[in-house]
């Protein structure tokens, strides 16, 4: 569930990319994208590890990025580069997608 709920995040966050400004593209919002593509990418890395100390840190890493997107989304919302409601989707996205992370994480703990 957390693995479908990251990649349907990852698309909402390259729709939000390409209507981006140009010079924010460039900016930060390359830095959102790569952090949120690492989300599903560490995911499936930890679900394909054997031992549990590699799973958790694989969704430790995952959890990361998903806290490195929330000031990415922040800023943009301040700079009036998204909607308040866009930005309030994100950050509950960017919510639920880190407490199921803390789930497995205390699972493989």
């Amino acid at each position: 569930d957390v693995y479908q709920r990251a990649v349907n995040f990852v698309g909402k966050i390259y729709i939000l990319f390409e209507n981006l400004p140009f010079r924010i593209q460039k900016s930060i919002g390359d830095n959102l994208l790569r952090a949120a593509v690492s989300i599903p990418s560490n995911i499936a890395e930890g679900s394909g590890r054997r031992g549990k100390k590699e799973k958790r840190h694989s969704f430790e890493i995952a959890q990361g990025s998903v806290y490195e997107c929330i000031p990415t989304l922040t800023v943009l919302q301040m700079e009036q580069a998204i909607k308040q409601e866009t930005y309030e989707g994100l950050y509950n996205d960017c919510y639920e997608i880190s407490k199921m992370l803390v789930g497995l994480i205390k699972y493989y703990s």
